[in-house]
């Protein structure tokens, strides 16, 4: 009776979807470890006007506070003080031009030989009282400008030295800050790595306890998402130094983990790839051990070259043996079938003849 559980290859379609289908249940594993990794980096963290307030003093919160409304305060002065000069040098410009066209009227009645009447004394007058308070505003205005700058030069330098000392306490608590940081940091990637590198391990133990299954699909999508999210999570957190190493090191578990795969495939290979090797060895008329040419039946006068047997003649006559163990490896290769009695291949599994599992 025929072996149903051996594997038979899919049609290629079929194939390509389940290869299809892989890939995108491997993207929906990484997107709900996200959403899972995610939650965990919310987490609150140091909170940095709580530091703050330990290491600067209120009283020097609120001096500096005051010194800077008061600076304000004696900017606006100085600016308004600035406006007022602006309208007095108006004032001025125009109180100078009336009092240069009034004395060029007075000039000309004199030249006539007349005199300056009285309403032009008196506006003459007016003018110049009106450039004389104009300028002493002014000039008012100058020494209350300096006074504030003065004051304001004074502000600065009171500024300026509340400043470094809240520099100081400032530094103090950004270094706390950052200290907290990193090692809120470090407990988020403690956690994510506690919580999906199980999940690596449980993936890895399931692609290798069940090989062979129908279901292996679903095992290496798993391993494929938890491994890309565990390189997230170390990308993200560990430092660039340290991660490089980690690269490395990584890089030489997986190589070392598919060379040792290929040297025991090779050394002791499974029973699917050694029946496959077997029946390819049969079919190529070539011992399944030793690659020696199989000297039987219609190849036994051949002559053996790269490109396979040539055979000259007819085929000998004789009967053949029921038994035949290659002459370069001493391997069995043919023999009696224990049911049926026919000659058949020893290194298959089954009788050529009957059916029967050898």
């Amino acid at each position: 009776m025929a072996d149903t559980s051996q594997k038979r290859n899919a049609p290629w379609p079929l194939r390509l979807a389940i290869g299809f289908l892989s890939l995108l249940l491997t993207l929906f594993f990484i997107w709900l470890l996200s959403f899972l990794l995610n939650d965990i980096g919310d987490l609150p963290g140091p909170d940095y006007n709580a530091i703050q307030k330990r290491h600067v003093p209120e009283e020097k919160l609120n001096e500096a506070n005051d010194l800077a409304t008061q600076l304000v305060g004696v900017e606006k002065r100085i600016k308004r003080q600035e406006e007022i000069q602006g309208t007095l040098q108006q004032s001025m410009r125009n109180a100078e031009t009336a009092l240069t066209k009034i004395a060029d009227l007075q000039r000309l009645s004199i030249e006539g030989g007349g005199k300056p009447s009285e309403v032009d004394r008196q506006a003459m007058e007016n003018a110049r009282s009106r450039f004389y308070t104009a300028q002493d505003e002014y000039e008012s205005a100058n020494e209350t400008i300096t006074t504030l700058n003065d004051e304001r030069h004074q502000i600065k330098q009171s500024i300026a030295s509340i400043d470094a000392e809240l520099r100081q306490f400032k530094n103090k608590s950004q270094a706390e800050y950052n200290d907290a940081r990193r090692s809120h940091e470090l407990k988020i990637a403690s956690l994510k790595l506690v919580f999906v590198v199980p999940l690596l391990l449980l993936a890895a133990w399931l692609v290798k306890k069940k090989r062979g299954s129908i279901y292996q699909p679903f095992n290496w999508a798993a391993l494929v998402a938890t491994f890309w999210m565990v390189w997230l999570v170390m990308w993200d957190y560990f430092p660039r130094d340290f991660f490089k190493y980690v690269a490395i090191l990584a890089a030489i578990g997986i190589l070392g983990a598919f060379l040792t795969w290929a040297i025991r495939s090779s050394a002791r290979p499974r029973k699917a790839t050694l029946l496959k090797r077997h029946r390819e060895a049969y079919q190529n008329h070539r011992c399944p051990a030793c690659d020696f040419p199989i000297l039987r039946g219609a190849f036994q006068q051949a002559v053996w070259t790269k490109r396979g047997p040539k055979l000259h003649g007819e085929a000998p006559s004789q009967t053949e043996s029921s038994r035949y163990t290659c002459p370069s490896c001493g391997e069995a290769l043919f023999d009696q079938c224990g049911d049926c009695g026919e000659v058949t291949q020893t290194l298959l599994p089954y009788c050529s003849a009957c059916g029967r599992e050898s």
